[in-house]
């Protein structure tokens, strides 16, 4: 049996000596584990299997140990090469005895194994290291592992581990007893690193997959569940010490970390592990971490890792389980050979190996731009160019490439399926700035539908639904439209909910389609992170997919889960979202976290990955946000929500929407448990959001959506389109007509759906059980022009600017331009309401931007509708085209003046020919709305024009006209302003042979002309034009070429010598009708020829470049089989010289785009358009890019819009026209009405003001005066005497001042409100006489007036000179005129008793002093029913004269507890000896009041006061 027994001394590799200085610095190294046994995580491998006599694979294969120990030895060496000192804690693995005994392996156990005599050499005890480590003094440890996790499991990622804490505690920090300072910071160094292999994609990363992500921790954090200990070195001697912490070999005083690189439970993991390059490179990720650590110099070499892998064929093996959508997914090239060049010469090649990782690996490479791979492979294609492209080596990093080839018996797949097919449309196809619509019969569904629908999809012609009983059963529905028709999809196979599970939803809650059509289905279920969380009423929930083999079936369960989401509780699948096909697609739930405190949670998603129709990767989100706010929030987002899939074409993308919000796209993380990226909202400025009923789909390779459209009541009003394929939060609407219903529909579901059919969309309303059906088949859809404006001019008017220009469409947006001297913009004006027709656009002067006095010239920016399709924007039928009252026109040929600076700007000129000699042929002019101005031929004073032919207007205005009948042969110069005129003859000539050619002195000028053009501006302008007739010089249909610009900028009209230079034409001749056409890299040549004709000899299409060599012919590959003619000879080129039009010989327009190599045009058909044009004799681009063309054969005059996105044209005005920012002046002026009185400061000097400026005065009065108003005229502007205003007119201001006057308020109150009558209040000027009066009312007697705390009066009337404000108090006292019996008992008033008014009160006194001179309150006294109780509040002042008594003191009032100052005054009883003194009792008396009268009772008699007995 082979054996691999780790030995690192024979396994020496030659190091870079290039590397750090890290001399004195002393490491540890620990390679974890150390042998062969079953606790050094043996795992089988494709190539190294598990052995059945051992349940372990061979030691070739992996296990952790030998993996560990090449990691740490490469990193060793790499140290000892810097000059530090490295200790490894073992250096070999082993053994573990594969050798048969008799036959038999031995069946060893673990137990067995331990009794080895050489374990302590391998597997060695951690306490030992950890003493070994404390008594070696090491600045740098570091124990190097692979992790685990379940077997087969798609989790892969680094972990760095250091003893302590995760926040690391500043008392940890003091000692090294929990924590070693420096352990964070060295594992911090070495993450990046380490972590850059995964991020690169050669060894991809479940989590922590972005850059920035770590996962650093502390030992006792991590493995919270477990118990963290001391642990004691050297215990019982001198160096005993103690560690806390939870890892045994992290136990010691050295500061360093262990690493858990990888997981090797993840299989493609560790067959990258058994190439021990591998694992070196992730040594060397150690290594540069520390060189980081210490700040050392970095290598100066570099390194690739890369791999070799199948394109196409994915791995299917049971020991290689990958991560989904990864490179792991691809068969690795066992045995391929990798051969790595530099500047082309061979310097290091490399033969993978065959243990199914595909890893090429070059070490210690010169940094350099110029590295090339070149990748074979037996039973491979060979290396596509896309992969030997040069790649970068710099020093101190890894390049990452990866190969892909091609398996030679790969065949492509015939079917290739997308989320969001384009439809089949025409290449040209755009979409429209608006869709041209009819609405179709309506189809009531709503019999058949039970329950409410919850979703709708489209598929096809037919409309799939999802709808809900109340109970929550279940119905799905076909509606295939062509046939009016609706049916059930069956529901069998879904499993029913569980009653008595509180948490089983619904049983089927969403649908989706995949891409291949599939149908596929969730229910809605609580689940539980484990049994532990399932709460009383509920079960541990099963979340069920389903999917249909076909609409006709039954549905079948695909996978099952029970995760909840990375949650303890999360009620999942409320929603449903898939993408790609059925065997392998990602399938996206929706999860709402349960907090069982609070009852809500935040809105999470759980991702399942299908991959060969089996789930193989599940992951978990965070929070779904929008912005900075957590979705969905139930009360302020909805409830109801709904995912699909984003048809925006990134791979994790979905859209969410909500009852209460609008669609709003997400993307998926990478990795665990984070956040999706929220990538926009569409604005509710565009949709109402009460419905969550949107459908996306493809048109002309943008992304659409349509959704309900409702009103501000919620009510449906139709559908409508938006284009999101800039993001939903950049969605624009596009219009369409005839989608509104006819009336607001109150409805509980709405959706829209839509289908594409070539060019046709049809949009689809269900609204609850009624489908609404809208379509543009049918319809003329709208010709949009490329917008654009002419006859523009400015006027003044006062202040203003009145813009004025004929616009050839309505504008969706508008603005003037404006540019300095230099041409630079400055800025913009917008205008509003720009509409097919004239304008006149008012703007203020001092609206412009720039300064004050700038002058501009200006453009004209107009954005119209996007042009979705080729359109006529305009046709005049040949017919109607008038050569001159009578006669219709014959062969048109048109041209255009481009040229803004001219007064005839985009008016257009057609040379008619009518036929050779015939005298009607002629030009016309017209206007820029295609409306003809002449119909008698123009002639320029020529009798006539034997054969003209194409026509080219100049970047002047001039339009040059050849004629290429030999009898009138030339070429003739019209200038626009005098077309009624005599043109010009270009060429000078004494003598015209008889074929057409002319001569000046013997010398060739020109000849007979069928085409010609103006290339240049300035003094570069050249006329170019294909000659018919040959000379002593001039050959036969040879390109002629004039230099025609002067060093003035004009060009010449005229021309009597030989041409500047000519070029001979191949494939060209009479019947050609050759047209130049001249560029920056040289001149097309088109030539008229029928379809079928294009070959050498009559070629359709040709380019030149300035040097006369032809560079191109259409009758050569690639362009032969593509353009079989050019049927009238026309062609056209865009400004950048990028695209070209030209007619076929098919009626089709072809549009080419071009790349220039050199001069050398490289053309590549975009589309071709069937325009219906038999013939196109001429063509050219408009200022806005409008073909203009013309034709005979009945064709006339047609211009076509051409397809755009953007509908966008800026016009320059003359540079004539300018304007000038001009901000008018005012002059403010302020006085004030006396100088004496105040002052006016903030006015500048002369007051004059720009426009619109803020002006603030200040008014101040002078010291005895104050401020009034301002005022302007007759109006007062502000009582402010601080007054800000903006000036807009002359203005005229005057302060109001005033002198001050004081005036003083007297007022007054008493004790007794109603007690008098108060005259003489009021406001007096200081130093007045003021006389106050108090008149007492009746039962009231005035006492003084007080002021403050001082009397001021005894006196009702009050007379004083006033100096301040005055507050006087005037006292009364309350006369109550008590005149019935008083009674004397044992010397004590008992009681006064009588009416006060028409009230019977009963007032309570209390006893004399010895001297009746005062009076005190007594014991509680009771009055009988209907008696108001007055009582005394303190001592009372009272006299006796004679039978009179006086009490006068403050009394309270019982029933309001009002106070009041009391005079009592009343007739003392006479003692007629039969009073009360005399009853003999030894019961004190009762007083009593019944009736008005005082009742003592004494022994149960009742006495009158005077002690006649009453009962």
């Amino acid at each position: 049996m082979k054996k691999c027994f780790m030995l690192l001394a024979a396994a020496l590799l030659t190091m870079s000596m290039s590397a750090a200085d890290l001399t004195g610095k002393k490491f540890y190294l620990n390679p974890g584990h150390g042998s062969f046994g079953p606790n050094d995580r043996p795992a089988a491998t494709i190539p190294y299997p598990e052995l059945p006599t051992t349940g372990m694979p061979d030691t070739c294969g992996f296990y952790e140990s030998n993996t560990n120990l090449q990691k740490a030895w490469y990193l060793g060496q790499k140290l000892m090469a810097a000059g530090a000192t490295v200790q490894f804690s073992h250096t070999e693995c082993g053994p573990w005895d594969y050798e048969k005994a008799n036959g038999d392996y031995p069946d060893y156990t673990w137990a067995e194994y331990q009794k080895h005599p050489d374990i302590a050499k391998y597997n060695r005890d951690l306490a030992e290291i950890c003493e070994e480590v404390e008594a070696g003094n090491f600045d740098y440890f570091i124990s190097i592992h692979s992790n685990a996790a379940t077997e087969g499991a798609n989790v892969n990622y680094p972990l760095f581990l250091y003893r302590g804490h995760d926040e690391i505690l500043a008392e940890d920090s003091i000692n090294k007893y929990k924590y070693v300072p420096g352990s964070y910071e060295m594992a911090a160094a070495s993450w990046p690193h380490r972590n850059e292999i995964m991020l690169s994609g050669i060894d991809p990363s479940s989590y922590y997959n972005k850059p920035g992500q770590t996962n650093l921790r502390g030992d006792i954090n991590f493995y919270s569940s477990g118990t963290p200990y001391d642990r004691t070195l050297f215990k019982g001697t001198e160096d005993e010490v103690t560690y806390f912490g939870y890892l045994s070999v992290l136990h010691h005083g050295a500061p360093g970390f262990l690493v858990e690189g990888y997981f090797h439970t993840y299989q493609p993991a560790r067959h990258r592990a058994l190439n021990y390059e591998y694992c070196h490179m992730e040594g060397l990720a150690y290594y540069r971490g520390i060189v980081d650590y210490y700040g050392a110099e970095k290598e100066k070499v570099g390194y690739i890792m890369g791999t070799v892998k199948d394109k196409y064929n994915k791995m299917t093996n049971k020991l290689y389980n990958y991560i989904p959508k990864t490179n792991d997914q691809w068969v690795p090239c066992n045995g391929a050979e990798v051969i790595l060049k530099k500047g082309g010469v061979e310097v290091a090649r490399y033969n993978v190996d065959t243990c199914y990782n595909g890893l090429f690996i070059f070490k210690n490479l010169e940094p350099g731009d110029d590295y090339t791979l070149e990748a074979s492979c037996p039973g491979f294609l060979p290396m596509e160019e896309e992969y030997k492209e040069p790649i970068s080596v710099k020093a101190n990093e890894t390049t990452y490439p990866m190969i892909y080839l091609v398996d030679s018996t790969w065949t492509p797949p015939t079917v290739v399926y997308e989320d969001y097919p384009n439809p089949v449309q025409p290449a040209y196809l755009g979409v429209p700035g608006t869709f041209a619509m009819k609405a179709e019969a309506v189809r009531d569904y709503t019999a058949a539908i039970k329950g409410t629908v919850k979703r709708t999809i489209q598929s096809g012609d037919s409309t799939i639904i999802l709808s809900l009983e109340e109970d929550g059963t279940p119905h799905i529905y076909l509606i295939e439209s062509a046939k009016d028709s609706i049916s059930s999809i069956s529901t069998n196979g879904i499993i029913a909910r569980d009653p008595d599970n509180v948490g089983d939803y619904l049983a089927l809650s969403d649908i989706a389609l995949t891409c291949d059509g599939k149908l596929v289905g969730v229910n809605y279920v609580r689940c539980q992170y484990s049994n532990d969380q399932v709460d009383a009423g509920y079960k541990r929930g099963t979340k069920y997919f389903y999917i249909w083999d076909n609409l006709a079936g039954d549905a079948r369960v695909w996978f099952t889960a029970q995760d909840g989401a990375n949650s303890y509780r999360s009620d999942v699948g409320y929603t449903l979202a898939v993408k790609g096909e059925s065997k392998d697609c990602q399938v996206l739930v929706s999860a709402r976290h349960y907090n069982a405190t609070s009852g809500g949670g935040t809105f999470r998603y759980s991702c399942y990955t299908v991959t060969d129709g089996v789930p193989s990767y599940i992951f978990y989100g965070n929070a779904i946000t929008l912005g900075e706010n957590p979705l969905l929030d139930g009360t302020r987002d909805g409830e109801n929500v709904q995912f699909t899939l984003s048809p925006r074409g990134e791979k994790k993308d979905f859209i969410l929407d909500a009852d209460k919000v609008t669609p709003h796209e997400f993307r998926l993380p990478d990795g665990q448990n984070q956040n999706p990226t929220s990538l926009g909202q569409v604005s509710a400025d565009l949709m109402h959001v009460k419905f969550n009923g949107s459908t996306y789909f493809k048109y002309a390779g943008h992304s659409l959506m349509a959704a309900p459209k409702t009103d501000a009541d919620g009510k449906v009003i139709g559908v409508q389109v938006l284009d999101i394929t800039d993001g939903l939060d950049k969605a624009k609407l596009i219009k369409t007509t005839n989608t509104t219903l006819d009336t607001p529909v109150e409805a509980a579901y709405a959706a829209a759906t839509a289908k594409v059919v070539d060019a046709d969309l049809y949009l689809y309303l269900l609204v609850d059980g009624k489908m609404y059906t809208f379509t543009t088949k049918g319809q003329t859809q709208p010709a949009i022009a490329a917008i654009s404006a002419y006859k523009l001019n400015v006027t003044e008017e006062g202040n203003n600017y009145i813009f004025s220009f004929e616009a050839n469409a309505d504008a969706n947006a508008a603005s003037i331009l404006f540019y300095d001297a230099e041409g630079v913009e400055v800025g913009s004006v917008a205008l509003n309401g720009v509409v097919k027709g004239t304008n006149n656009c008012t703007v203020a002067k001092k609206s412009l931007p720039g300064a004050q006095g700038q002058t501009f010239t200006w453009a004209l920016k107009l954005e119209g509708d996007a042009i979705g399709n080729w359109g006529r924007i305009h046709h005049t039928p040949l017919a109607n085209l008038k050569a001159d009252a009578s006669t219709a026109m014959v062969r048109p040929f048109i041209s255009i003046n481009n040229n803004p600076e001219s007064d005839y700007f985009q008016y257009l000129y057609v040379m008619d020919r009518q036929g050779s000699g015939n005298a009607k042929s002629g030009l016309h002019a017209f206007t820029p709305d295609y409306k003809q101005i002449n119909t008698a031929p123009l002639k320029g004073g020529r009798d006539m024009y034997g054969s003209p032919y194409r026509s080219f207007v100049d970047d002047q205005g001039y339009i040059w006209i050849s004629d290429g009948r030999d009898a009138t042969s030339g070429i003739i110069v019209a200038d626009p302003a005098n077309l009624e005129g005599t043109y010009e003859e270009f060429f000078v000539f004494d003598k015209r042979e008889g074929s057409g050619l002319l001569t000046n002195g013997g010398v060739d000028v020109g000849s007979s002309s069928v085409g010609l053009s103006v290339y240049g501006t300035g003094k570069d302008a050249k006329l170019l034009t294909i000659n018919e007739d040959a000379g002593s010089w001039l050959k036969a249909f040879s390109l002629a070429i004039y230099n025609i610009g002067t060093e003035e900028g004009t060009y010449k009209h005229s021309w009597n010598s030989q041409p500047s230079a000519q070029f001979e034409i191949k494939g060209i001749n009479l019947q050609a009708d050759g047209y130049p056409l001249g560029c920056s890299h040289g001149v097309w040549i088109a030539s008229n020829r029928s379809a079928g004709n294009n070959n050498a000899s009559a070629t359709a299409l040709q380019f030149y470049d300035w040097e006369g060599t032809r560079q191109l012919s259409s009758a050569e590959a690639p362009y032969k089989d593509l353009i079989d003619g050019c049927a009238g000879g026309a062609c056209a080129l865009n400004e950048d010289e990028s695209v070209l039009y030209m007619i076929d010989g098919s009626q089709n327009l072809l549009v080419w785009d071009i790349v220039w190599e050199g001069n050398k045009p490289v053309m590549t058909l975009r589309y071709s358009y069937k325009c219906g044009m038999s013939s196109i004799r001429e063509m050219h681009l408009d200022y806005a890019g409008n073909l203009v063309c013309s034709g005979d054969k009945g064709t006339g005059i047609v211009v076509f819009s051409i397809p755009s996105e953007e509908n966008v044209t800026v016009i320059p005005a003359k540079k004539a026209l300018t304007v000038t920012k001009d901000v008018p002046k005012y002059t403010v002026t302020a006085v004030v009405n006396d100088a004496t009185m105040g002052t006016i400061e903030g006015l500048v000097e002369g007051g004059v003001y720009s426009e619109d400026t803020e002006v603030t005065l200040t008014a101040t009065a002078n010291e005895g005066y104050e401020f009034v108003c301002w005022t302007a005229g007759t109006d007062t502007v502000s009582t402010s005497a601080t007054y800000t205003f903006t000036v807009t007119a002359d203005l005229s201001l005057v302060a109001n001042f005033k002198k001050i006057i004081k005036y003083f308020n007297v007022t007054a109150t008493s004790n007794i409100g109603e007690a008098a009558i108060f005259t003489g209040l009021g406001t007096y000027e200081e130093g007045a006489e003021v006389t106050i009066v108090a008149d007492a009312n009746e039962g009231y007697r005035f006492e003084s007036w007080t002021q403050g705390k001082q009397v001021v009066s005894t006196e009702a009337t009050y007379t004083f000179v006033i100096t301040q404000d005055i507050d006087l108090y005037a006292t009364f006292v309350t006369l109550i005129d008590i005149t019935d019996a008083m009674v004397l008992i044992n010397e004590q008033i008992a009681t006064i008793g009588g009416m006060w008014g028409d009230k019977p009160v009963a007032i309570r006194l209390s006893k004399f002093e010895e001297v009746p001179s005062k009076v005190y309150p007594s014991a509680i006294f009771t009055c009988g029913e209907g008696y108001d109780l007055f009582f005394l509040t303190g001592a009372a002042e009272a006299t006796i004269e004679g039978e009179l008594l006086t009490v006068t003191g403050v009394f309270n009032q019982k029933s309001t507890s009002q106070i009041y100052d009391v005079i009592i005054s009343g007739k003392l009883p006479t003692d007629s000896g039969t009073g009360v003194d005399d009853i003999n009792t030894t019961v004190a008396p009762t007083k009593v009041m019944k009736n008005g009268q005082l009742i003592i009772i004494k022994d149960g008699v009742e006495y009158s006061a005077q002690g006649a007995v009453v009962k």
